[in-house]
């Protein structure tokens, strides 16, 4: 009986050794994991909107979720590995013509709703970044757990184009390569104003009021873009939108109030090919030849994923395109 005793007495304390050590490791491990001190040994501690991350130092195998964290990842010299393009339907891919060049050798993955964790998965990143959008925060627990994830700042920041720019550059401590980048663009943009006075002042053209540009997209509707959409920044850089515009996205317009476009130029960018009917049958309406730009003849068709494109390739597009039309055409 003593020796039963004594066994069973030896076990349990054995058993009550063994549970603290395996606490003690597992609390050692957790802190060791969760440690700023540690961790920024081979990672950067980076704030975002759903709280903080380290970030890899180094990271090899980056999934950007979304197509401006793809671009603007891509435009301060880093490529992913792998990225997601949201698409009407899952399977089809297609990138807008302005990244095609640039995101050559990405693994795209297409998603209708919100992406695919499995697959992501599968893919092993090391890094996931976003922009913050409700879709992203919703899952953010679950691409945490597959690799350290960043949601960069989006509604946050007014969906401002050159901020997020910056932003996605303190994420990867590339803040000199991005304001690098936006410099470039400014000295392009001085470059066009020069070149559209010269055009806008030559004797010829016989113009007595400010010279304006406009771009309307075509989505289940027509809508007037406006000073705070991803064109009308870049045509106010210009200094072609007109000064009444104010400052929000987009103006719904209706077959009545098509002279809210009161523009000499308008650029128009239709998002899907059944949406060019709908461009058609605003064009048959009366009112649409009272437009000053149909008038002048100098209405364009341009790419709507380019125009509406909010990353800093699309911003470089969308120079082209003023340039083409407005400097270049004959």
């Amino acid at each position: 009986m003593k020796r039963f005793l004594y066994h069973l007495t030896y076990l349990l304390c054995l058993g009550i050794v063994t549970f603290v050590l395996i606490c003690a490791c597992s609390q050692s491990s957790y802190q060791d994991a969760t440690s700023p001190t540690s961790s920024a040994e081979n990672c950067r501690i980076v704030q975002h909107p759903m709280g903080e991350t380290c970030v890899p130092l180094n990271p090899q195998r980056i999934f950007a979720l979304d197509v401006l964290s793809l671009a603007n990842t891509v435009a301060l010299g880093i490529e992913p590995i792998a990225a997601g393009i949201w698409s009407p339907r899952e399977g089809i891919l297609e990138p807008t013509p302005h990244l095609a060049d640039k995101i050559e050798g990405i693994a795209l993955h297409s998603f209708s709703s919100q992406p695919n964790l499995e697959k992501i998965l599968l893919i092993k990143p090391d890094f996931i970044i976003s922009v913050s959008d409700p879709s992203m925060r919703g899952i953010y627990q679950q691409l945490s757990q597959i690799a350290p994830t960043v949601l960069v700042p989006w509604a946050e920041i007014s969906r401002d184009w050159k901020q997020h720019l910056k932003e996605t550059a303190k994420v990867f401590g590339k803040a000199e390569v991005a304001d690098k980048l936006l410099k470039g663009y400014y000295q392009r943009v001085e470059k066009l104003k020069q070149a559209l006075g010269t055009l806008h002042d030559a004797p010829q053209k016989n113009y007595s009021q400010p010279f304006h540009a406009s771009f309307v997209h075509v989505s289940n509707g027509l809508y007037l873009n406006l000073k705070d959409s991803f064109s009308g920044t870049i045509l106010n850089d210009i200094g072609l939108l007109s000064p009444k515009v104010s400052n929000q996205l987009a103006l719904p317009i209706s077959e009545e109030s098509l002279a809210e476009i009161d523009s000499d130029v308008l650029f128009i960018g239709t998002y899907r090919e059944n949406d060019r009917s709908t461009l058609e049958y605003f064009q048959r309406k009366p009112l649409w030849s009272k437009i000053k730009a149909v008038q002048r003849d100098r209405v364009y068709l341009v790419d709507f994923h380019t125009w509406y494109g909010f990353d800093f390739f699309a911003s470089h597009a969308v120079l082209d395109d003023i340039e083409k039309y407005l400097v270049k055409k004959p």
